[in-house]
């Protein structure tokens, strides 16, 4: 209703000094009302009136223009616009995530149906097979107004290091990585498969904002895994005692990307995490159909 009476007083003003014979001064006019900004602008032969929306914290919005209307030699001209809100996130620069840290977990093998340890024939010794992570880069971008759900990501490094069980170690024969026999005399102290990769996560974190356990954090998603190294090794004594490493290969046909699924949960800096990847750890056709999963925890520095 302002808006039809601010368009007929906009009208019969002009008309009203016509008829007294007084020439308009032309001038362009902007006022605000009932939450809309009106720009009229006068011209010599032409009228045209704009009105834009004002967002609800005051602040104008210059692009949103939902009425148009021109005005020249009895004729007029009106275009309506319907605006369509569309939510956008709420940004918050100062989000702190979980994956920036330190970390420590007990490392394994599983295989597609979560059956761990002595997998196609790759036993290890659960309690020496550790990995370490070490995540230096992290961003958040919340999803909702509270800040209390936001996607996670970041970057890192994680080392892993399989300790095997038995006399045996990794090594690539014609193309294909098995498990090969100590050499007849020789008793190995340690058999290794190490593996350094670069990790880059995808999480969707909640964290909880209000009530006594305001630092709660859950966080689930996936991390993309790139090898940057990887190495059978052996430690073993010779005859006179003295110890002794040996490197047996590199390579070895494990995949050089692949992903995990990641949960952690936690309070305030510390949490626990577990992770699984779906993906075998070695090529198709090439090596043991293993998959690494681990569980640990992670301190947020």
């Amino acid at each position: 209703m302002k808006k039809v009476l601010l368009i007929i007083s906009v009208f019969c003003f002009p008309l009203g000094l016509r008829a007294v014979d007084i020439e308009p001064i032309h001038t362009d006019t902007t006022i605000v009302v009932d939450g809309k900004r009106v720009e009229i602008k006068d011209g010599a032969d032409r009228m045209k009136v704009r009105v834009y929306k004002i967002a609800d914290d005051g602040r104008e919005i210059a692009d949103e223009m939902v009425f148009e209307g021109h005005y020249a030699d009895g004729k007029s001209y009106e275009s309506r616009k319907r605006s369509i809100n569309l939510p956008i996130p709420h940004w918050n620069r100062d989000f702190s995530g979980h994956w920036d840290g330190v970390g420590m977990g007990f490392a394994n093998f599983a295989d597609g149906n979560f059956h761990f340890n002595d997998i196609d024939g790759v036993s290890l010794r659960s309690g020496n097979s550790l990995e370490y992570n070490l995540n230096a880069l992290e961003k958040g971008f919340p999803l909702s107004r509270r800040g209390n759900f936001a996607l996670v990501t970041g970057m890192g490094m994680r080392w892993s290091r399989y300790r095997l069980d038995g006399n045996c170690y990794f090594k690539e024969v014609d193309g294909i990585t098995l498990l090969h026999p100590a050499p007849e005399g020789i008793y190995y102290t340690a058999a290794k498969l190490n593996i350094t990769s670069l990790t880059i996560p995808l999480l969707l974190e909640w964290q909880n904002k209000q009530g006594r356990f305001d630092n709660i954090f859950i966080s689930a998603g996936v991390t993309g895994v790139i090898k940057t190294a990887s190495s059978s090794r052996v430690a073993y004594r010779n005859e006179s005692g003295k110890k002794l490493a040996d490197k047996m290969d590199g390579g070895m046909n494990i995949r050089p990307v692949t992903m995990d699924f990641l949960f952690q949960a936690g309070y305030d800096w510390i949490g626990i995490y577990a992770r699984y990847s779906p993906m075998g750890l070695f090529e198709k056709t090439k090596g043991p159909k293993i998959h690494p999963v681990s569980i640990g925890l992670h301190l947020h520095l």
